[in-house]
């Protein structure tokens, strides 16, 4: 048994269900099965409140249902005992020895050990983090590459296969005026591309608004999107050597990804007239021939319930002069994830990766490949594009695609902003909070802190396990917060040694790593009844809903969920670490014992990797 608390469940329901059935009362496994929930512990292991639900049927008061049916139950299996309890709950005790047996086993039957079957057979397609390519990444980018980053981990781990896809805008606004500054301002790049290219826009946008400069970026744009001419090329190389500059960010945030998408591709495709046209016959959209619209392709909302609260929802995706808006590209690029838009994309390798993998990329040249075509998309995008994403999924339902529709995920989040202002890269408010510099200075300050705690330790495993934490401090300071919420980034917050923090979860890693390392004989196979102490019991029952937390976590790409599960779990650990003693006790006891912390050690080590997070043996 994999999932330790299935079982528990399904005994549960087994026994709610039978004795429903004596008393001719109907109801359905998924009811009962929805109507469980994890007691505070002195009311049990598990809880139902189906009576409540009974009663309204039955018209009775749930209690009377709730000692009716409890009369005829026989516990059996996981289940030792059932009790009614307030106006009507149903609390299910376990036979802890039998419950402890099934976790310990399950973990110690598998190193992968909280994966689950969610997505078995299906394809997700992930896109993040879609930075322009003429900028570092700063904090406020953080948050995209780290949930998108995160969510591909737990969906993967949830039986999905992931495919992580960064769409690169080189045709926009920004990119021309990078190019502009680059032509007029100057074109020795010094150092990362990337945080030479930004520097240089801030002070390309200082000049934005001059009519020259407009002029000459407008021609600009339009070179890039007609291609194949000195100044696309010049784009694209610019753009290249920029996002290549990225990735030595992403890699240092154990970030890895598949496929790069650029636009200019897409365009030369021609796959936006396909979708126009595909959306046309299908009555999603229409060209306007009067009104303020005139000559335009209009997505037609009106009259939709999704959007009865706007004045005007309709949404233009080609304006009259034929250029498309964001959500017409966008609108595009879904239907290919898809694979409702045939592909004529061609992909060579633009790289290989630190994880010996190679990332793929879109060109003029190359060879037909198997990405896009998904059965669930996620599009990690900020709060700010709620609306354009409400688009894309209510155009998917028009043209009768209701199962993509469905199927469509925007991971919608609030930006990271510093304590007195949000971040502009045209601004430049961004500069002193690269991402490089945000890792190199968590990597120095862990590294403070290591050398001051660890003087054995020699030079090279300090420098390891320095950026371990530094990272893993940075990675955990922005996954523990839910997406909806607005990160306000604070050094000391993010560099927080203490309490909820990555480096407490990894040292209780390292702490368990360094019990078991200390231990003498076989720890595996052991008796587990003797482990019945409340700290005890309160580890068992977390390390069994570690898959519970797993499936949860990616049925609503929300990786907060891990986040807080890691937590409560090392908190568990440590008290149970200070009230249990492992080495020095009995034999029976210390084996038992042994157990409980190997595999807490694993399922630490597992949740950490689904942030990303390394979990150093030593610490």
């Amino acid at each position: 048994m994999k999932d330790p608390f299935a079982q528990a469940r399904k005994d549960v329901v087994e026994l709610i269900q039978e004795s429903c059935r004596k008393h001719r009362l109907t109801v359905s496994e998924g009811e009962i099965e929805a109507s469980l929930e994890y007691p505070k512990e002195q009311f049990g292991d598990l809880a139902s409140a189906i009576c409540f639900e009974l009663a309204k049927r039955e018209r009775k008061a749930p209690r009377a249902i709730a000692e009716s049916i409890t009369r005829d139950m026989k516990p059996g299996g996981i289940v030792e005992k059932v009790e009614v309890a307030g106006a009507g709950y149903l609390n299910f005790y376990f036979d802890f020895g039998k419950f402890a047996k099934l976790t310990i086993s399950a973990v110690e039957g598998s190193k992968k050990y909280g994966e689950v079957d969610l997505g078995k057979g299906k394809k997700t397609l992930v896109e993040f983090p879609s930075v322009n390519p003429n900028k570092p990444w700063h904090i406020g980018h953080l948050r995209n590459a780290l949930l998108g980053d995160s969510v591909s981990r737990i969906l993967e781990f949830a039986g999905y296969k992931v495919e992580r896809v960064n769409y690169i805008d080189d045709l926009g606004l920004q990119v021309a005026q990078s190019i502009w500054g680059y032509m007029k301002l100057g074109n020795k790049i010094e150092g990362k591309a990337d945080l030479w290219l930004g520097k240089q826009y801030v002070e390309v946008a200082k000049r934005a608004s001059e009519k020259e400069v407009e002029e000459e970026v407008r021609g600009i744009m339009k070179k890039l999107e007609e291609g194949g001419n000195e100044t696309s090329k010049l784009g694209r190389e610019l753009a290249e050597k920029c996002v290549k500059a990225q990735y030595e960010t992403a890699f240092k945030l154990n970030i890895f990804q598949d496929v790069l998408i650029w636009e200019s591709n897409i365009v030369q495709t021609k796959m936006l007239e396909s979708a126009i046209e595909m959306l046309l016959k299908k009555g999603a959209a229409v060209k306007e021939a009067e009104g303020q619209n005139k000559g335009c392709i209009v997505a037609k909302l009106e009259g939709m319930k999704e959007f009865k609260d706007m004045e005007s929802p309709d949404k233009i995706l080609v304006r009259s002069d034929g250029t498309a808006t964001y959500t017409g590209k966008d609108i595009a690029f879904q239907l290919w994830k898809f694979g409702i838009l045939p592909s004529k994309l061609m992909f060579n390798v633009f790289m290989k990766q630190p994880n010996g993998k190679q990332l793929y990329t879109t060109g003029r040249k190359g060879k037909r490949m198997k990405f896009g075509n998904a059965d669930l998309v996620v599009n990690v995008i900020g709060m700010e594009q709620k609306y354009p994403q409400k688009v894309l999924v209510s155009l998917l339902k028009s043209m009768g695609y209701d199962k993509e529709s469905g199927n469509s995920v925007h991971l919608s989040y609030e930006h990271a902003w510093l304590p007195d202002e949000k971040f502009s890269g045209r601004e430049g408010t961004w500069i002193g909070y690269t991402a490089d510099e945000l890792i190199e200075k968590a990597v120095e300050y862990a590294k403070g802190e290591i050398k001051n705690r660890f003087r054995e330790m020699g030079e090279k495993e300090k420098e390891g396990i320095a950026h371990a934490v530094g990272v893993g401090g940075i990675r955990f300071d922005f996954l523990k917060t839910t997406p909806e919420k607005k990160i306000i980034f604070r050094w000391e917050d993010a560099l927080n040694f203490e309490g909820d923090s990555a480096p407490y979860i990894q040292y209780s890693h390292a702490r368990a790593a360094r019990i078991i390392e200390k231990s003498a004989g076989k720890y595996r196979g052991v008796d587990c009844s003797i482990l019945n102490s409340a700290d005890e019991r309160r580890l068992v029952k977390l390390i069994a809903k570690f898959p519970s937390v797993v499936r949860s976590a990616a049925k609503d790409c929300r990786p907060h969920y891990i986040a807080d599960y890691l937590i409560e779990l090392a908190a568990a650990f440590s008290k149970f670490y200070t009230t249990s003693p492992v080495l020095t006790a009995p034999d029976k006891e210390r084996k038992a014992r042994l157990a409980l912390v190997a595999c807490t050690k694993v399922v630490l080590k597992n949740g950490l990797e689904l942030l990303g997070i390394e979990a150093p043996e030593r610490m």
